[in-house]
């Protein structure tokens, strides 16, 4: 058998590859505390057979997809791919490290991921802009494991091309004792909206008149978005404006979290998010990682309560479930602007861009545009901006 090429994910965005190139090993979190050393069936076909069940007893709120899905990548880890594969891992920096499977499973318990294959990394990463267009995409799909075997010439030419890596210990240090700030990823989200037409706002909480009470989080959106409605012909634009003033702009609330790692996490925080954008016409809540096991939660609640839901990237996000539209809750939204002048603010120019006469149009656009959060201008920002504030890139 041909050797195989596969795209490991471990932990979401990359977050304990890291610890995986230093102690040279991959693994996979699946059905954590059971020791598959003497039962690692050797068809796909009996491992799900058997071990289907299991997980779903473990986990009896998902579907037998979400099962099937688990117990593949499990099964593709611990016995599909073979001694001497080449494996490549994403450590969340647009980097991939690269290395060659060496063994046969083992089972560390309480570790991370403890069903595991030993492996021997490269001196050297792969970075994610050298790579065809072709092969991003295939690394950047969503899931654990992902063949790229067809990719095999482009990767090996990559590999003799690999940058020499930093030392494992700076690696360990960026990953493991420094973290990243919640509110760092608004202006990364906002400059991903600002490319698909929405110009955004972090609402401030402390600026309001309020701000001593709690219960104000289940008030206040974290982010505030418009859509506008632009034709390039003004008289199409202005006759919009003039006969269905509300069409011409979609108002949005995004609730913005760094993880949902739980359901207890996601059942507070989407309902934080239904609370804190009833004011608006569509609402999100939205995140930087999330558990795959909480598909099957998130779709029952998007379709009860018509929350949409948005996994992020540092350059890009992904309408997982999306929102369903409202109208606007005039009450509320006076509430918002009461008490805090941010929102109020924002939906004075909202306000002035629906109203302005042709002759103002661009201006009050304008305006609307330099009241938002600063975008970037280059794919290399990003990176710097993600690289200085410790965000996984």
């Amino acid at each position: 058998m041909s050797r195989r090429y596969n795209r490991i994910m471990l932990g979401q965005h990359g977050m304990y590859a890291d610890h995986c190139y230093a102690h040279g090993f991959i693994g996979a979190g699946f059905l954590h505390d059971v020791d598959l050393t003497d039962d690692l069936l050797d068809t796909y076909q009996d491992f799900k057979k058997k071990y289907i069940p299991v997980w779903l007893s473990v986990n009896p709120e998902k579907s037998k997809t979400s099962a099937a899905i688990s117990c593949g990548n499990l099964w593709t880890i611990c016995k599909g791919l073979q001694v001497d594969d080449v494996v490549i891992t994403p450590n969340g920096r647009g980097e991939y490290y690269v290395g060659q499977i060496k063994g046969d499973y083992y089972y560390v318990s309480g570790g991370n991921l403890p069903h595991r294959r030993k492996v021997v990394w490269i001196d050297g990463v792969i970075s994610r802009k050298q790579m065809s267009q072709k092969l991003q995409n295939s690394t950047g799909s969503i899931g654990t494991c992902c063949d790229v075997s067809k990719y095999a010439d482009e990767i090996e030419e990559l590999i003799g091309q690999c940058k020499h890596k930093e030392s494992s210990s700076h690696i360990i240090t960026y990953n493991v004792q420094k973290t990243f700030n919640e509110r760092s990823l608004h202006q990364l989200f906002c400059s991903s909206l600002r490319n698909n037409s929405i110009y955004a706002q972090t609402i401030f909480h402390e600026k309001s008149s309020t701000k001593a009470d709690q219960t104000q989080k289940w008030v206040h959106p974290d982010i505030v978005g418009v859509e506008i409605e632009l034709f390039e012909d003004e008289n199409t634009l202005a006759l919009l404006k003039a006969t269905a003033p509300r069409e011409a702009v979609k108002l949005y609330s995004f609730e913005l979290k760094k993880s949902i790692d739980s359901d207890y996490q996601l059942k507070q925080f989407f309902f934080q998010a239904l609370s804190n954008s009833s004011w608006a016409n569509l609402g999100y809540l939205v995140a930087f990682e999330i558990s795959e096991n909480l598909n099957d939660e998130m779709a029952r609640l998007n379709n009860a309560f018509g929350i949409g839901i948005i996994l992020m990237t540092a350059r890009d996000y992904q309408i997982l479930y999306p929102a369903k539209e409202r109208t606007l809750d005039y009450n509320t939204i006076q509430k918002l602007s009461k008490v805090n002048p941010d929102f109020n603010k924002f939906i004075f120019r909202v306000a002035n861009f629906i109203t302005a006469p042709q002759q103002l149009i661009e201006s009050a656009k304008l305006s609307l545009e330099r009241s938002c959060d600063d975008v970037f201008k280059a794919i290399s920002d990003i990176e710097d901006y993600c690289n200085k504030n410790n965000i996984p890139y």
